[in-house]
C-alpha cells in the first residue's frame, strides 16, 4: 500500500513541476517587440498575451498608418522565437521565414519604444510620388 501511495505522490509532484516550468516560460516575451527589415520592407512583431502580432505600414485615408494583425501563438526555446512560419534568432535577431525570406531585426522592451522606432515618416521620406 505504501508503494502505491508513494507513486501517487510522485505523480502529483511531477505534474506540479511540469506546470510550474510551463507557467514560467509562458509569455516570456509579452510586452516586447522586434522591428525587422526584410528585403527592403519594414515589418514589426509585438508579443502580448502569448500571441504574436504583425505591424505593417499600410495606406490610410490621408497617410500611412500602422496596421495590426494577429499572427498566432508564439513559442520560444533557448535560441529562437517561433510563430507562423517565422523563426527569429534570439541572439543575432536574424529573421527567417520558410527557407528563403531573410532579414535583420532590432528588439524593443515595450510598446512605446516599439511604436516610436517604427517612425513611418522616415520610411517614406525619399518617396518620389
Amino acid at each position: 500500500m505504501s508503494a502505491i501511495y508513494f507513486r501517487g505522490k510522485m505523480k502529483i509532484f511531477f505534474i506540479l513541476i511540469v506546470l510550474f516550468f510551463k507557467a514560467v516560460s509562458a509569455g516570456e516575451l509579452d510586452g516586447k517587440g522586434v522591428i525587422c527589415l526584410i528585403y527592403g520592407n519594414t515589418i514589426g512583431f509585438f508579443f502580448e498575451e502569448d500571441r504574436a502580432y504583425e505591424y505593417k505600414p499600410k495606406g490610410g485615408k490621408e497617410k500611412l498608418e500602422l496596421k495590426k494583425r494577429e499572427i498566432g501563438k508564439y513559442y520560444t526555446d533557448e535560441n529562437n522565437i517561433f510563430f507562423d512560419d517565422v523563426k527569429i534568432n534570439r541572439k543575432t535577431l536574424a529573421f527567417q521565414k520558410y527557407s528563403s525570406f531573410r532579414g535583420e531585426c532590432n528588439a524593443f522592451k515595450n510598446f512605446d519604444e516599439f511604436k516610436k522606432n517604427f517612425n513611418i515618416e522616415s520610411l517614406i521620406k525619399d518617396n518620389k510620388i
